[in-house]
């Protein structure tokens, strides 16, 4: 980093005319990208063109082979056939690791045990007279942290923060780079909305100043914002690239599956039943208060609010994963406040957790384990496991969540991101309960996988078992649910059904502006 770029513009303190890459060609090339793993073809053939300055949007499901398209680029991997071109000239693995591209993994690489301005510089620490400059290092670290209008103490531990700050402090370290392409892989699936909003806005300045983005995300709407151009990868194989003029979601999911989805959207036509679960007056001071709530089964009821509304601690109160300090949860009419996560399950309620890798999956643990876990008091006698039952039912799952898997003893950690989720999906219904209690179902997964998993809620509704969706993906929610419940200020902020279900009435109700 040049010592003088210090006190300049916050984001890019060298000037466009300092880059080594010309502005008339294009700065990326990929070329009949081949790559294997064993037997497995993850690319054939990929061609890829990036333009110097514009955002550049890559679809596919999960295994569809973006993160091996991603690490060819950065120069983690080397293709086994085809050329990878930057400004113009083909480069090696080494050659690209070495030069100027960034990128932000979708999996955290954060020091946690270090302060937040020693991870955005980590392995270029400023120095003066030989030694690190600390000074100059925090404060530039505090410029950067004011992209996102955060007030963190350079000087904090990064174990201390958020998943979502810690996210940002990884972002920062890429764009303290400077790099001309920036690699951003699914950067705002630990954000919050405001975090997310603030994030594309840096993007969007990002290509104005002459940085080109390569984006990779799940969530459609970034895309469309955002994107120049979209590359769609399916089958390891680029599919087509489109320039984003007037797009749809449904366009790119059409091109991403093959297929069209619309028809799994919005049935709502299944019948409602008794009460299975009544919330009421539930409160935490300073977590969510007065909180009152009814599922009925084969009800979908949704649960929407913005960071900070209380939504994602009172999720965890419903399954006793954090106290509640009054109030009432009543299964079967029998009061459950402050009963620990074992007997809610007993009492016919489960939950999905929105982390499956922190606190949903043994990651590296068998399919048929991951699915016995939450069930082995009913499938032991004497102390020994079932293993008969617990593989015909995992056979079953597999088949039934439509699971891509080698076989029922994989490990989760070997499979896409949703697949991973149909896993623990099958996990949570193992033991048939009457009330579903689910935070984030698609977190992090591909609009196919996104879909299915829909499928598999709404068959469980149809089923007659009473469904609570905790998300913070509002699209999601207007095609799931019966109804949506919308929390502010960790109070229920109203409710919303029928023909009111409409995102602009609902984000009003979110942000106290109806």
């Amino acid at each position: 980093m040049h010592p003088d770029g210090w006190a300049r513009a916050p984001v890019r303190p060298l000037a466009a005319a300092e880059r080594k890459m010309s502005d008339d060609s294009n700065i990326l090339d990929l070329n009949g990208i081949t790559k294997t793993f064993g037997p497995v073809t993850a690319l054939s053939r990929v061609d890829l063109t990036v333009r110097r300055g514009e955002v550049h949007a890559i679809l596919g499901e999960n295994g569809a082979g973006k993160s091996t398209t991603l690490k060819i680029i950065n120069g983690e991997l080397d293709p086994d056939d085809g050329t990878v071109a930057v400004a113009g000239r083909a480069t090696t693995a080494p050659e690209r690791a070495r030069g100027d591209i960034a990128m932000v993994h979708q999996e955290l690489a954060v020091f946690t045990n270090m302060s937040v301005a020693e991870n955005i510089f980590a392995g270029d620490l400023p120095r003066r007279g030989g030694r690190v400059d600390f000074d100059r290092m925090h404060a530039r670290a505090a410029e950067l942290l004011s992209l996102f209008g955060l007030e963190i103490e350079t000087r904090e531990i990064v174990s201390r923060l958020t998943p979502g700050q810690q996210q940002i402090v990884e972002i920062l370290r890429a764009v303290r780079r400077e790099a001309s392409l920036l690699i951003l892989d699914e950067p705002t699936s630990g954000l919050n909305n405001h975090e997310a909003t603030i994030l594309l806005s840096l993007v969007k300045r990002l290509s104005d100043e002459n940085v080109t983005v390569l984006y990779v995300s799940h969530r459609l709407h970034e895309v469309l914002e955002i994107a120049d151009r979209i590359t769609v990868l399916r089958d390891g194989a680029s599919v087509t690239t489109l320039d984003n003029d007037a797009l749809v979601e449904d366009d790119l999911i059409r091109h991403m599956v093959g297929r069209d989805l619309a028809g799994a959207r919005d049935a709502r036509a299944r019948g409602i039943g008794e009460t299975a679960l009544s919330v009421k007056s539930l409160t935490q001071i300073g977590e969510f208060e007065d909180v009152t709530l009814e599922c009925r089964r084969g009800e979908i009821v949704g649960v929407f609010g913005l960071e900070g509304s209380g939504a994602a601690d009172f999720s965890e109160a419903l399954y006793g994963l954090k106290a509640a300090g009054s109030g009432r949860i009543e299964i079967a009419g029998r009061d459950m406040r402050g009963a620990p996560p074992a007997a809610m399950r007993a009492a016919g309620l489960s939950y999905l957790p929105a982390n499956r890798k922190e606190a949903g999956l043994y990651m590296e643990r068998s399919i048929v384990d991951n699915i016995a876990a939450p069930i082995l008091d009913r499938i032991s006698r004497m102390g020994l496991v079932d293993r008969d039952r617990i593989r015909k039912q995992a056979e079953t799952d597999v088949g039934r969540f439509a699971i891509r898997v080698p076989g029922i003893h994989a490990e989760p950690r070997q499979l896409s991101g949703g697949n991973q989720q149909k896993v623990l999906f099958s996990a949570c219904l193992a033991d048939r309960p009457d009330i579903l209690a689910l935070n984030e179902p698609t977190r992090g997964v591909d609009v196919g996988a996104k879909a299915e998993v829909h499928d598999v809620i709404r068959s469980e509704a149809d089923a007659g078992r009473a469904v609570v969706v905790f998300s913070s993906d509002l699209p999601e929610l207007l095609r799931l649910a019966d109804r949506i419940v919308v929390m502010r200020s960790r109070r229920i902020a109203g409710e919303v059904s029928g023909q009111d279900l409409q995102e602009d009435q609902i984000m009003a109700l979110a942000a106290g502006t109806a």
